[in-house]
């Protein structure tokens, strides 16, 4: 049965809110032209009041921002603004605002499955930058969605894998046959631990062991969940200790794929090391990378230095579909295959 015209675009309102698209940069489509009561309950419905937000809340000052932002077009609309609409931005008004970390809720594919992800509210947090979605991980996203057949039965490492975001999409939405994400922070580990139990834990009662979600526990490897396909494991794994013997305890990967980790020069000899011994040693045939550039000459740099061992090939942007990201700085993606 298809879906009406308004429910297409609560729909798209509701999916944008769940990300925390900015409440300017929300495309609206013409909604408050004609917005009923039972309208605008099924929006709140679909957003501040669903069940999702309730049991993993989103930030709050977004929410009082989204409500007001409605509120006040209803108004200026002249439409009469239905008491639930007043009484959800009186109760975020209500509580206590807390910064340090929320939810945001990524609807994929056309299954209405959602990835739900904890996040710091901050840009830089415990001394990093791994506790949030940042674009290129989005734009990655959309591109490991649009390419599937280029994972069937692969294993596929991922290289700061922050949050946990792109790692989830493939391992929801494709069918490798193993992915490994990696990072090197405590607090980033631990967050990304969360997420992933979180998620594998939702989409199936069968991941759930009675080794918290792990086979074997090691400094390495901090958790492996092999009784589910995809297989799923988090490595705590800094590019200086990519050497051989780490490598052949990984084994063999087919494709190894990072987001957001070309932009300081300073780290491009570990990480360009940590690559060649990834293709020596564990057989890697190509990298995945999507770069936000927001330092042409940092980005350039580092294509340059990778041409000593590695062909950099440009690839395809993709357009937005599932994810929703800025459009500047431009996020662009590389293939780099060993030479």
């Amino acid at each position: 049965m298809n879906k009406s015209p308004l429910a297409d675009k609560i729909g798209f309102i509701a999916k944008q809110f769940l990300c925390n698209v900015p409440v300017n940069s929300i495309k609206w489509k013409n909604i408050f032209d004609d917005l009923n009561y039972d309208d605008q309950q099924a929006l709140l419905n679909a957003t501040v009041n669903s069940e999702i937000v309730q049991k993993h809340p989103i930030n709050l000052n977004y929410q009082k921002h989204f409500l007001k932002k409605i509120i006040d077009r209803l108004d200026r609309e002249g439409t009469d603004i239905h008491d639930d609409l007043y009484s959800a931005y009186g109760h975020t008004m209500a509580l206590k605002v807390s910064t340090d970390s929320f939810f945001k809720h990524y609807s994929v594919g056309g299954r209405g499955r959602i990835i739900s992800l904890k996040e710091s509210g901050f840009l830089i947090s415990e001394g990093t930058t791994g506790l949030r979605t940042w674009e290129a991980a989005l734009a990655l996203s959309e591109w490991i969605v649009s390419n599937q057949d280029l994972w069937k039965d692969k294993k596929v490492l991922e290289l700061g894998s922050g949050l946990g975001l792109t790692g989830l999409v493939l391992s929801t939405e494709c069918i490798p046959n193993a992915v490994y994400l990696t990072d090197c922070h405590p607090s980033v580990l631990k967050n990304m631990y969360d997420n992933v139990r979180l998620n594998t834990e939702r989409e199936s009662a069968e991941s759930r062991d009675e080794t918290d979600g792990t086979m074997k526990l090691t400094e390495r490897c901090i958790y492996h969940s092999s009784g589910r396909k995809p297989e799923i494991a988090i490595f705590n794994l800094p590019w200086e200790d990519v050497v051989e013997e780490t490598c052949k305890q990984i084994g063999e990967i087919d494709i190894i794929i990072a987001a957001d980790i070309v932009y300081d020069e300073d780290l491009f000899a570990d990480l360009l090391e940590a690559m060649r011994n990834f293709s020596r040693y564990c057989d890697v045939k190509e990298f995945i990378f999507a770069c936000t550039e927001r330092n042409p000459g940092t980005l350039g740099k580092f294509i340059k230095d990778s041409e000593k061992g590695f062909f950099a090939e440009a690839l395809q942007t993709p357009q937005q579909k599932y994810f929703i990201w800025p459009e500047e700085p431009p996020v662009k993606l590389f293939r780099l295959t060993p030479k």
